[in-house]
């Protein structure tokens, strides 16, 4: 058994369904049913950081359910999403409040409707309506075959119009084969009653992600999202009430959620909501659902149980089991910890890996993925040259654990224009992404480190001592 031969899969879960799905579906596990929970249960917001699991979850479902008859699935990305002209789809000078909700509503109804126009063994209550107005937003250049940009992009254009069959207008709005796009919202109601005269022992799953790539500071953005989350969990609802099969699956950032405004957001998070919270005690690396996701993985490859922490890996290294010793090293996600695996790989020989040899793929792993990694997470709350800045303070200072008045000393020559606020701002950003945590010393001599990935309610103290991730500090030179 070699551990080279070991395949620990991709960085990216796109990337994985695509070149080896099976391992997708075999060599994952199924964190607190999550699955079943987006397929039959009434959750359907699923919260985590980058690499927990959202968007494996996303093609899990596709994977699953691709060669069903009776299930239909569509995934979008948001990815590109273009904010500022989704805000002009409902024209007007209402309140985001009021207009984005009726905004998304659009766009997401265009989806359903398109999905059940596919269903062969659908019944509605009224076939001709139904029919027409599914040849009316092909024909106004809206049919969902494109992305979500190209149908706000096109609903947002100041020549767009209605244009509706007579049968369409009559179920809207009186006799009538054209009308402003001011009328949008009245339209948005019509297909609400449309959708709920939807019969059919299929189901419908319209599964929206990207959000881990759309984060900037812009206030627009968190408006938008936030009626984004409220909208969908309104539609839900209204589909259950009526009966429809059909449902709205949203894979949001767990620290975007937390920005987003809006009085209600709890009771979502308590009712319609899983977490992807992989952190388990690191006194027991045996119990980690990441450790058994890697020996599950290589099983698979090696066609054989193989104790990937007692047969081919040391022991321990530096006086830790070696499975707390990288674990620690990660930020508890399935992500870090199967990309730690796969460049400790990169250095490995036939048999048993060595000490030095992990030792070198963990450095590696520090300089070419964890620093990467923080660097992207840091993406949207600060342009790329503060995160160069900050990046080369930190480096500067010359520890792993240093107070907030060292790095302001230390880093004035080093940081441009960052400001101290700017330079606060973003050690709180990194902090939520995990790559620094607080050192609190206790009255009774005892030392404990605060990370987000450990207590997720937990939050940055500026006045305390700082301590940079272990995963940093082989890529920042701190030895």
């Amino acid at each position: 058994m070699n551990f080279k031969d070991i395949a620990f899969g991709f960085a990216s879960a796109e990337t994985e369904s695509a070149r080896d799905p099976t391992l997708l579906l075999t060599g994952s596990i199924d964190f607190k049913a999550m699955l079943s929970e987006a397929l039959e249960g009434p959750k359907f917001l699923f919260l985590g950081y980058k690499g927990s699991g959202k968007t494996f979850l996303a093609e899990r479902i596709r994977l699953e359910l691709e060669d069903s008859y009776s299930d239909f699935v569509r995934s979008v990305s948001l990815g590109d999403f273009p904010f500022t002209p989704f805000s002009k789809i409902i024209r007007g000078n209402a309140e985001p409040e009021t207009k984005y909700p009726t905004a998304w509503s659009w766009i997401i109804l265009i989806y359903l409707l398109e999905s059940f126009a596919k269903d062969e063994g659908l019944v509605h209550s009224d076939a001709t309506a139904f029919n027409d107005a599914v040849n009316a937003f092909r024909r106004m250049g809206l049919s969902p075959a494109g992305n979500p940009a190209e149908l706000v992009r096109t609903s947002a254009k100041n020549n767009f119009r209605l244009a509706l069959p007579g049968k369409m207008a009559e179920y809207s709005w009186a006799q009538s084969e054209e009308k402003p796009a001011s009328d949008i919202p009245d339209f948005v109601m019509s297909l609400k009653e449309l959708i709920n005269g939807v019969s059919t022992s299929n189901r419908h799953f319209l599964v929206i992600d990207g959000l881990d790539d759309v984060l900037t500071s812009r206030e627009v953005q968190f408006k938008s999202l936030s009626a984004l989350i409220f909208e969908i969990s309104r539609l839900n609802d209204d589909f259950a009430r009526h009966d429809v099969p059909a449902k709205i699956i949203l894979l949001c950032r767990t620290d975007i959620f937390e920005r987003i405004p809006g009085p209600n957001k709890n009771k979502i998070r308590q009712d319609s909501a899983g977490e992807f919270d992989w952190y388990s005690n690191p006194r027991e690396p045996d119990s980690s659902l990441l450790v058994q996701i890697a020996e599950l993985r290589a099983k698979r490859s090696l066609g054989v149980d193989a104790m990937l922490f007692d047969e081919l890996l040391p022991s321990r290294i530096d006086g830790s089991e070696t499975a707390r010793f990288l674990l620690d090293m990660t930020r508890h996600t399935p992500r870090d910890f199967l990309r730690l695996l796969s460049h400790i790989q990169e250095f490995s020989s036939q048999g048993r890996v060595t000490t030095d040899q992990v030792k070198s793929g963990l450095r590696d792993y520090s300089i070419r993925y964890f620093l990467p990694e923080i660097r992207d997470e840091l993406s949207g709350y600060a342009e790329p040259t503060e995160i160069d800045h900050l990046i080369k303070a930190l480096g500067k200072v010359a520890k792993r654990d240093f107070s907030l008045d060292e790095l302001l000393r230390t880093s004035a020559a080093t940081r441009g224009k960052l400001s101290d606020e700017k330079l606060l701002e973003i050690l709180e950003a990194l902090f939520d992404c995990s790559g620094l945590g607080n050192i609190q010393n206790r009255k009774d001599g005892t030392t404990f480190y605060t990370f987000k990935f450990r207590n997720r309610n937990s939050s940055f103290n500026e006045s305390t001592p700082i301590m940079l991730h272990r995963g940093l500090w082989k890529a920042l030179n701190l030895v």
